[in-house]
Parts: structure tokens; sequence; C-alpha cells
């Protein structure tokens, strides 16, 4: 009597076994490799965003103990004989102001921040105009940028069709920006709006230092600071260009940066414009 397997001789079969056990063990030790890599990837990834936590956390102490530091010295001195002399009065009380409205907007861009955590980013979206929006940020800025005597370029395009937005939500945006480029902008900001074939954008431009290349990947996470800006002591909570990322693109745009040490930093806003649909129910809100 003669048997045969029907794949062929016992030798090939062991050998198409052997080979079929190896590629699944190959397969399972790629699998292994790859999830070691991912495992270190994310440990990492988790270790540098506590890191950043701790820093923030500490930052946002230093923040808050400052001015509240200034306006118990303030309060202290109101009460005393500076209380009879109105022009020390005065400035003690513009003192105080501008330290309360500092810590309010740190207070609210935390809250911010959180809300934009739990997706709660913006609010429904209305047709309206990014020359407004702009012109609005502008003016809630108008005292700072006096103050610091910078120079403000603004450059508004015509024909520059209406977008749908949160207004609010995109004006602190856009606000965010135009601090950032009094803070690091050498005395000069360039801000301007124009079409762009589907999308409205919005730049602020600076003549500043610039922000190194190798932290320009960085800037939009949240928590992040440059060294510069901690080398100078420079005010901030690293959280207001990660909030401009999440507000744009709740919006539908994106948001990109140009930087160079030569020629200063560009922010650029793209906002979709809004569809006809849009357009005609804003020209008859606003007819």
């Amino acid at each position: 009597m003669y048997a045969q397997h029907h794949a062929g001789s016992l030798e090939l079969l062991v050998e198409r076994t052997k080979r079929r056990n190896m590629a699944a063990a190959g397969a399972l030790l790629v699998l292994i490799v790859a999830a070691g890599i991912l495992l270190i990837a994310a440990s990492r990834r988790a270790q540098r965003l506590a890191d950043q936590q701790m820093s923030f956390v500490a930052g946002v102490s230093h923040e808050l103990r400052t001015p509240l530091s200034v306006i118990r010295t303030a309060a202290y001195n109101l009460r005393g004989k500076i209380s009879k002399q109105p022009e020390s009065v005065e400035r003690y009380g513009r003192l105080i102001q501008d330290e309360s409205e500092k810590l309010g907007a740190m207070v609210e861009q935390i809250l911010r921040f959180a809300s934009s955590e739990a997706g709660r980013v913006i609010r429904e979206p209305s047709p309206t105009h990014a020359e407004t929006i702009v012109d609005a940020a502008l003016a809630s800025m108008r005292d700072e940028i006096e103050r610091r005597g910078a120079e403000v370029e603004r450059r508004i395009s015509p024909a520059i069709p209406p977008i749908l937005a949160d207004a609010d939500a995109l004006q602190r945006a856009i606000r965010n920006l135009i601090e950032n480029a009094l803070k690091y902008g050498g005395g000069w900001i360039g801000v301007s709006v124009a079409a762009a074939g589907a999308c409205v954008e919005i730049r602020v431009a600076d003549r500043g230092s610039g922000i190194p290349a190798d932290e320009l990947s960085r800037i939009f996470e949240p928590f992040f600071r440059g060294r510069a800006p901690l080398a100078e002591q420079i005010h901030g909570t690293g959280l207001g260009l990660s909030l401009v990322k999440k507000i744009v693109e709740a919006h539908g745009g994106s948001v990109a940066v140009d930087s160079d040490p030569s020629r200063g930093t560009e922010f650029i806003v793209r906002i979709p414009a809004a569809s006809a649909e849009s357009k005609h129910e804003f020209a008859h809100s606003a007819g």
C-alpha cells in the first residue's frame, strides 16, 4: 500500500509549516516592537505634558502672585496719607485697575482653555465680516497700544466676503495675536484682511526677533513657552496660541506662522467664506 499527502511529500509539508510559523512569529515580533515604540513615545509625550503642566502651574502661581502683591501694596498705601493726595490716588487707582485687568484676562484665558478641552470652543456661528472682528480686537487693545507707543498698520482689501463665525471667540483669537505682537514685535504691528480663494485671510505681523526654528513646531502646544519669554520674564501662561488654534479650527479654518529673525513673525489665519445661502441671509438681515 502506498499513501501520499495531498500537499506533497512529508518534507515539503514540514517545510511549508515551518515557513508559515516563522512568518507568523516575525509578524508577531514586529507587532511587539511597534507596540513598544508606541508605548515609549506615549510615555515621553505624557512626561513632556506633565513637565509642561508643572511649569504652567509654577508660572501661573507667579503670574497671580505679582499682581496680587501690587494690588495689596497699592491698597495699603491708599489707606494712609496718600489718600489726601489726588495725583497719588489717581496713580494708584490706575495701577490697581491695570493689575486687576491682568488677573481677569488670565482667569478668562484659563477658563476658556478648560471649556475648549471640554469641547465647548465656540458658540453657534453667524454671518459676519472679518474686518469688523479685526477692528473690534484693535479697539479693545487701543489703551495698551498707546501705552506702549506701538505703530499699527491696518490694511483692509476691498470686496471681502462675509464669514460664518462666533464673533466673540474669533475676536479673542485675533486679540491674542495682537497682544503677542505687542509683547515681542519691536513696536510695529501689521494687521491685514483680504480674500484668499474660498477663504478670508487675516494676517497679524510684527518686526521682532522672530521665533527660533526649533520652537516653531511647538508654539501651538498648550503650556508651551519659548526660551526667550522665559529668559526675559515676559508674562504669559502658554495657553494663548493653543486657544487661537482651537478657535480657528473650530471655524473650519487654519492658522500658520511664518517667522524669520531678519523680518519678524507673521501669523496667517484663514477662515472659510460664508456660503451663498449664508450671504443671502446676512444681506437680508443687514438690509
